[in-house]
């Protein structure tokens, strides 16, 4: 499957407008979350060699706009490298490999707040989520029953 929308030539006038405004651009390339509905699927992105081209081409033409870094998202752990190779900016992964210049993953998934969510390279570093399912369940139990908030905690 082709890309059928990407963070690159499709976006590259509004990039090239908002760094023309004076703020700072980071590029963001791979899969884009914010339009999973035009991809359809959260599968990793870049697989073939067409798509791979299409990605360095456009993580090339984000740098040469301006952008201070590009993210890399859920693409293969070799592309990901050859792209921070190839690049001057910084180039970020989530999800793509040890090859590239910083790692990101998200606080929500990091922590554990979130569960559903469970992808190959989400390493979880604590489990919130029982802890705040229970603190809200006894929030709820103590608004219900007037507990809260009690005379101390009323001005």
């Amino acid at each position: 499957m082709l890309l059928s929308w990407r963070g690159g030539a499709e976006v590259i006038d509004c990039v090239e407008r908002i760094l023309k405004a004076g703020i700072p651009v980071m590029g963001h390339l791979g899969l884009t979350p914010q339009s999973i509905y035009k991809f359809g699927t959260y599968t990793v992105r870049a697989k073939e060699q067409e798509e791979a081209k299409i990605l360095i081409k456009d993580a090339l033409l984000l740098q040469n706009a301006g952008c201070f870094a590009i993210i890399l998202e859920k693409v293969p752990a070799e592309l990901a490298k050859k792209v921070a190779e190839e690049l001057v900016i910084p180039v970020i992964g989530i999800g793509a490999g040890g090859g590239v210049d910083g790692q990101v993953l998200v606080l929500h998934d990091m922590l554990g707040i979130t569960q559903e969510f469970s992808p190959r390279f989400l390493r979880r570093y604590l489990n919130l989520f029982e802890s705040m399912k229970g603190a809200f369940e006894n929030y709820i139990k103590d608004v219900k029953s007037k507990d809260f908030p009690n005379n101390s905690e009323q001005y």
